[in-house]
């Protein structure tokens, strides 16, 4: 899957002149919390963030001449001054997996999506992330749900399938995964995405087959 079927595509953005109190009303009144900058030819050149707003604003602790000061410079101040310069981008190659261990790795809550000539195309965001990977594991389904069983090592896939199949319970996902929820260590587990309402039938089934629901 890739991003470029859940970007924002075509994101606004802003120049490295544009002035800080002009890139905060943006972000207010759109309600966005990244905004690239890019050259004229829409190129990308950095990142404000709604943190690097924050940072050059006064703190509300302070009063007086010193907040009117500094309230001053800000509003004359380009976001040039403020922008990430050291970024990570995607492709419109990249995958949904590319994005996150981007994501995670540089710890931020959106990557630029970029074309070959290095304009910005889009925006791809934790929630777009998270739609992503709602879509690819059946979450939006109707009456999805999960179930997971135990897996030796030697559990036959392909026995578990043929079982859901001739009970004629719908399922659109069965994943072979680490099971990471128990103290006691990691196990193996199956994780099978049904569509059905009749889970304790389903977990009876698959018990007098053999398996060790969890």
């Amino acid at each position: 899957m890739f991003v470029t079927g859940y970007m924002t595509p075509n994101p606004l953005t802003i120049t490295p002149d544009t002035l800080v109190p002009e890139a905060r009303n943006i972000l207010r009144e759109k309600d966005f919390r990244h905004l690239p900058v890019t050259d004229p030819q829409g190129r990308l050149l950095g990142m404000v963030t709604d943190r690097d707003i924050r940072s050059v604003y006064p703190s509300s602790i302070l009063r007086g001449e010193e907040r009117r000061k500094i309230l001053k410079k800000v509003e004359g101040s380009t976001v040039d001054g403020i922008m990430s310069t050291r970024l990570s981008s995607l492709n419109l190659n990249s995958t949904i997996d590319d994005a996150l261990i981007l994501l995670e790795r540089q710890n931020v809550g959106a990557l630029p999506v970029l074309d070959d000539d290095g304009k910005v195309v889009g925006i791809f965001s934790i929630r777009d992330l998270m739609k992503a990977y709602g879509e690819l594991f059946g979450l939006y389904e109707k009456g999805s749900a999960l179930i997971s069983v135990r897996d030796s090592g030697e559990t036959d896939i392909s026995r578990l399938v043929n079982i859901l199949e001739k009970r004629n319970i719908p399922f659109t996902r069965v994943i072979r995964s680490r099971d990471l929820s128990s103290g006691s260590g990691r196990k193996s587990a199956i994780h099978i995405r049904v569509q059905t309402m009749q889970l304790t039938a389903i977990k009876k089934a698959l018990r007098e087959e053999g398996f060790q629901v969890i």
